[in-house]
């Protein structure tokens, strides 16, 4: 059983200038990514007893950022990163789940500068807001 947050995580991956995507918190070094939960809740429940849900994440990228050009650049990555997630979700291309889930959408928000380190990294977050229904394990409805 795949976890939404591992779908999600794996759909990431395909936007090229990733590698490994960490769980909560980027790791040690420049250059890493994480992809923290933020909150989830459920939308709506239909007649058939499925469930839409929208989880929120937050992904973080940590990057130099002890110079303009840099700086410039990690935020050249954050409106790549959204324009790409902004036009998967135009195409319907979204991240696969397990069986009995279905991606509906995926929409992100806030591109910003979350925080500097000490050793002139900076800490950059995206919103996420993925929405996915989660069909009714009932036998008796289709």
């Amino acid at each position: 059983m795949m976890s939404i947050i591992k779908a999600l995580q794996d759909f990431l991956q395909t936007y090229s200038p990733m590698e490994m995507i960490y769980t909560d918190r980027p790791g040690e070094n420049p250059d890493s990514y994480a992809l923290a939960p933020s909150g989830n809740s459920r939308v709506s429940t239909d007649i058939t007893g499925a469930r839409k849900y929208q989880s929120n994440y937050v992904f973080y990228a940590k990057a130099a950022a002890a110079d303009e050009i840099d700086r410039q650049d990690n935020h050249a990555f954050l409106e790549g990163l959204t324009e790409w997630l902004e036009e998967q979700d135009r195409l319907g291309n979204l991240p696969t789940l397990q069986e009995g889930y279905v991606p509906e959408r995926i929409a992100v928000s806030n591109a910003i500068l979350f925080g500097l380190e000490e050793d002139g990294t900076g800490i950059y977050q995206v919103q996420i807001q993925f929405t996915y229904t989660k069909r009714s394990e009932s036998p008796w409805l289709i």
